[in-house]
């Protein structure tokens, strides 16, 4: 299967271990990611509040060049730059005003044909539970997961058109096929605070703070993400949360590569900031 692969900014630059593992996953399921030439930044959560118009153009540049590369489907990891992607498709597709203003910005064909699909509903959807886990060599088994989709993921529902809004369950499915349990927990779909990271971090503290206290009451040993921003924003804050506990978050590539075989080094599982080492030692999985 070949797919155009936006890798957006975080994932060649802090997620670094996000990008790795993705595409290890996706080598050895048969999926062959072709990333984006000259791609640019999706404008993220900045652009669309300022201009949107802007924040449109800048990702059907990027699905312009997919079409460009004669690709029918491209896939991000990042929950925000999947979220900007599926919202430009999904104008460009339904507001012809919008259609002839992409197609004058960029002085060519606005591009109408490629779907927008984020990794992990491309391995659930399109490769299938079955599949997977018919490649899982080195089970899950023990790890008391909390699956955390944030608040980009499954909404606004008309437009990604993925998982239900409030109570999905496409990641938990997937941990479950690798072999692990998943907790049933009250902020799976809660926004850690995104990109106030930078401009307001005490929504972080507060928002963040409330995911991991969600998690842990619910017996989680660790939280699973499929997004860059809420990694870093629940990785990396928690001591300013004046939490006692140090949570590993992990990407779902990292966990989906070590059931597959590959050694959590490979992975980058040991760059993380809370390391997941000693609980995947205590399972033997590390």
């Amino acid at each position: 299967m070949n797919v155009a692969y936006f890798p957006g900014c975080s994932l060649h630059s802090m997620a670094h271990e996000y990008d790795l593992s993705t595409r290890l996953v996706c080598k050895h399921l048969n999926i062959n990611l072709k990333e984006i030439e000259d791609w640019n930044c999706c404008g993220a959560t900045a652009a669309h509040s300022v201009d949107h118009a802007l924040a449109v153009g800048l990702s059907a540049r990027n699905l312009s060049i997919v079409q460009q590369m004669n690709l029918d489907r491209v896939t991000a990891v990042c929950a925000g730059c999947f979220n900007r992607l599926k919202t430009a498709s999904h104008e460009i597709r339904n507001n012809p005003r919008m259609q002839a203003d992409v197609k004058e910005m960029l002085q060519t064909e606005a591009p109408v044909k490629p779907e927008v699909q984020h990794l992990l509903q491309l391995l659930v959807e399109e490769t299938g539970l079955d599949a997977i886990g018919q490649k899982v060599v080195k089970p899950l088994k023990g790890l008391r997961l909390a699956a955390y989709y944030g608040c980009l993921l499954t909404r606004p529902r008309q437009i990604v058109e993925f998982d239900d809004a409030e109570q999905p369950v496409s990641l938990d499915n997937l941990l479950r096929t690798l072999g692990a349990e998943t907790v049933t927990w009250g902020h799976k779909a809660e926004c850690c605070g995104g990109g106030y990271a930078a401009s307001d971090t005490g929504i972080v503290l507060d928002l963040g703070g409330q995911v991991l206290k969600s998690a842990r009451q619910a017996g989680a040993e660790a939280i699973v993400v499929a997004c860059p921003m809420c990694q870093s924003n629940l990785d990396m804050r928690q001591k300013a949360m004046g939490l006692n506990f140090r949570m590993p978050i992990i990407y779902f590539t990292q966990l989906m590569g070590l059931a597959l075989g590959y050694k959590a080094g490979q992975l980058g599982i040991n760059k993380l900031f809370n390391s997941p080492i000693p609980l995947l030692k205590s399972k033997g999985l590390a």
